[in-house]
């Protein structure tokens, strides 16, 4: 197997005459590749979404030369690992402002639509040995494309790729915020419930002890307006007044305590004569 510049001939389906013939063609490339790449640029410069790359000189310039570089490269065999290859650095030679695939194959068919005519006014005159460079060139370009393509496939593939490891990863992590979530819900839930629980059973603490002063507090207010009604000391009518409306006030004040909903305000119980006499 014979082998050029590293690369394998037969990869590209070369016989050895058009692999003979592969050199003859870099002169007239070299006298018209500028004129040629011009026509392109002027060609391009008609897509929108090339407009404002081919305005920038310096972009151009940058454009024309690594595009000469490359087809030359693909007759000497050249940057035969970068041209020849189908990896990162191949599509970078290939296309170095990452234009797609459609732009790589726009430009070998401007450039085969140009290069035609001049390779016939070259060799013409021989048809056999023109036949031999004109498909020895077309047989690099378009094995140039396939690569091109494949590389361009599989960059693809490899994004699509990405981004299904990457939703994967976004779905597991969302997953595990959900499921952190939903626990710390049920902390929360389980907390709430324990105050409650311990606000219920303090609830219940402070209405039995209400009730269990009602009595007392009803005993002090009877016999206070009875010693009320009997004494015409002015100076124990004031002492029972007073004792009488705080009497009262913390009846009012043990009501709301009483009733579980806290809403109701009962009036208290009419004091029991017997338990007034007791507490006499």
């Amino acid at each position: 197997m014979e082998e050029r510049d590293g690369r394998e001939v037969d990869r590209m389906l070369l016989t050895r005459e058009e692999e003979a013939s592969l050199p003859l063609l870099e002169p007239l490339f070299a006298r018209h590749l500028e004129l040629i790449l011009e026509t392109l640029s002027l060609h391009l410069g008609s897509d929108s979404d090339l407009a404002s790359l081919l305005s920038d000189d310096l972009a151009v310039a940058r454009l024309k030369r690594s595009q000469q570089e490359y087809l030359l490269s693909l007759l000497n065999g050249k940057n035969g690992d970068a041209v020849g290859g189908d990896g990162a650095q191949a599509a970078e030679y290939r296309d170095p402002f990452g234009l797609g695939t459609g732009w790589h194959v726009r430009t070998f068919v401007h450039f085969l639509t140009s290069i035609q005519p001049l390779v016939f006014e070259a060799f013409g005159t021989r048809p056999r040995f023109y036949h031999a460079v004109w498909s020895a060139l077309l047989k690099v370009i378009f094995r140039d494309l396939e690569l091109a393509l494949s590389t361009s496939l599989k960059q693809r593939d490899d994004r699509v790729e990405a981004a299904v490891h990457d939703a994967s990863e976004a779905r597991t992590v969302l997953e595990v915020a959900l499921v952190k979530q939903a626990s710390e819900e049920r902390q929360r839930q389980a907390e709430h419930l324990r105050v409650m629980t311990q606000f219920a059973a303090w609830q219940a603490k402070m209405s039995g002890l209400a009730q269990e002063m009602g009595t007392p507090l009803n005993v002090i207010l009877g016999r206070a307006e009875s010693l009320l009604k009997q004494t015409e000391d002015e100076t124990a009518q004031a002492s029972l007044q007073i004792i009488v409306r705080q009497v009262e006030r913390m009846i009012s004040l043990r009501q709301p305590l009483c009733a579980p909903d806290h809403g109701s305000r009962s009036e208290p119980p009419a004091p029991d004569p017997k338990t007034i006499a007791e507490g006499s």
